[in-house]
């Protein structure tokens, strides 16, 4: 018997939370079946309430992880865990929240914005856990450069003061080919989409071009072109870095304050029913 689809898939971290989710959407499979047996206990109502309920401590178990990051390393339960139990809990919260609703589509503007946030929120959380795993090991596995996202502004600068240096002091052909090619190039940190698809940019042909002018030049020149070609490589991998760590800046302010969002409007609906 094939049992690969047990275990963890690529992008999650943990085998045995990934055998706790699908033991989790087996568990809604399962309640879904069983609501429409027409001798079901508890008729409809009491099974849309159950599924609230569900949702709402799933998010709860979500939400938890926000605490508990802000907590010393010491902390209850290991960080990892907390992960995992905010990604995998968050998924089966949209889960619950469409047997909650019974897969009809909301009947008020409450109910719409509960269901569009609660969407948000997990196709963004799932879209954050594919660049958290995706980024850093691409970042650092294809490129010789290394840097935090916030000194990047600071050290292009460096980079193009020393490239200024060498240039001033160049013949007029690396002068030329400077301005040219580079120099626009090297004045201040640019992002591309082009590194979500060549996490190297083309860096390769462009050092190409450095070849073509170092068989023209004497001794001097060449050690300058050489110079200055570990600068444009060095500039080029920060902008990989910069346009890829940029993704992840951005991709907090899409997920994080919709996810607060979705909690107030998930207590605003809880005290709703309970009120009326």
């Amino acid at each position: 018997m094939n049992t690969h689809w047990l275990l963890a898939p690529r992008l999650a971290a943990s085998p045995g939370w990934w055998r706790v989710f699908l033991a989790g959407a087996v568990l809604c499979l399962a309640a879904a079946l069983i609501q429409r047996v027409p001798a079901a206990p508890g008729g409809n109502y009491g099974w849309t309430v159950g599924y609230g309920i569900a949702a709402a401590a799933l998010l709860v178990v979500a939400m938890a992880y926000s605490v508990r990051r802000r907590m010393p390393r010491r902390g209850p339960g290991a960080l990892h865990h907390w992960v995992q139990a905010h990604v995998y809990g968050g998924t089966l919260f949209v889960v619950a929240v469409a047997l909650h609703s019974g897969g009809a589509f909301p009947g008020g503007f409450l109910s719409w914005c509960l269901w569009v946030a609660s969407l948000w929120v997990v196709v963004t959380g799932l879209l954050g856990v594919f660049l958290q795993k995706w980024i850093p090991p691409a970042l650092t596995s294809a490129l010789a450069t290394e840097v935090h996202y916030d000194r990047i502004p600071e050290l292009v600068a460096a980079v193009h003061d020393k490239v200024e240096l060498l240039v001033a002091a160049s013949s007029e052909s690396v002068r030329k080919f400077h301005d040219a090619n580079l120099e626009a190039v090297l004045a201040r940190p640019r992002t591309s989409f082009v590194y979500f698809f060549d996490i190297t940019g083309g860096i390769q042909s462009r050092m190409r071009r450095f070849d073509y002018l170092k068989r023209l030049l004497d001794e001097d020149d060449a050690q300058r072109l050489e110079e200055l070609r570990t600068l444009t490589r060095t500039k080029l991998e920060m902008d990989a870095h910069y346009t890829l760590q940029k993704a992840l800046w951005w991709w907090v302010y899409l997920h994080v304050p919709a996810a607060f969002l979705l909690t107030m409007l998930v207590a605003i609906h809880v005290f709703a029913v309970l009120y009326y």
